[in-house]
């Protein structure tokens, strides 16, 4: 008779593997991270809901505006379709001014990133299998969360970044009235 593996011990060890993976993971998105995970996912849902909710008033409004310029040319329908028409102007500057579109998005991808990075580590795959121990597979994921952590603060700042006195320096114009560059 051949020797087969046994695999209730193979699987017993790779449960343990990723219980303790999973303790590690857990321990870093609540304590070190506070939760962070959490706070990107509830966020993303919350900036979706103001983006549609600016979307659906404009269009709405929008509407709105054509239907009551058929009607009777009384005195109060200039006053009613001037009102809609500052609301549509100052819900799509709120929306341009808050970005909530653009926020979501980067939110949901910076959760569901991380939700990836904790099922490659705890599953060890992809770049996990290479670890060359734990303690390497670890630092790996810690470094992976936080590279996707930085990526999603550096849109947040080039998207609500205020033009600063260095970009007007830098700019083509302002590079041919100084010769020292």
């Amino acid at each position: 008779m051949a020797n087969k593996p046994d695999l209730s011990t193979e699987n017993s060890k790779w449960n343990a593997i990723i219980e303790s993976r999973n303790e590690k993971a857990d321990y870093y998105f609540q304590t070190i991270l506070n939760d962070q995970y959490k706070w990107y996912s509830d966020k993303a849902g919350i900036q979706k809901k103001r983006h549609l909710i600016f979307a659906i008033s404009v269009i709405v409004l929008g509407a709105l505006i054509s239907l009551i310029q058929v009607m009777d040319a009384a005195e109060w329908i200039k006053y009613l379709t001037a009102a809609l028409g500052a609301a549509v102007s100052v819900i799509r500057a709120l929306d341009s001014l808050l970005r909530p579109g653009e926020t979501w998005q980067a939110y949901r991808k910076a959760s569901e990133s991380m939700k990836r990075e904790l099922r490659l580590y705890i599953n060890n795959a992809d770049n996990y299998k290479e670890a060359s121990d734990e303690p390497s597979a670890y630092r790996m994921f810690v470094e992976r969360i936080e590279l996707v952590l930085a990526e999603e603060q550096q849109l947040y700042w080039q998207v609500h970044a205020k033009p600063t006195d260095k970009d007007a320096v830098a700019s083509p114009e302002n590079e041919k009235n100084n010769p020292s560059k």
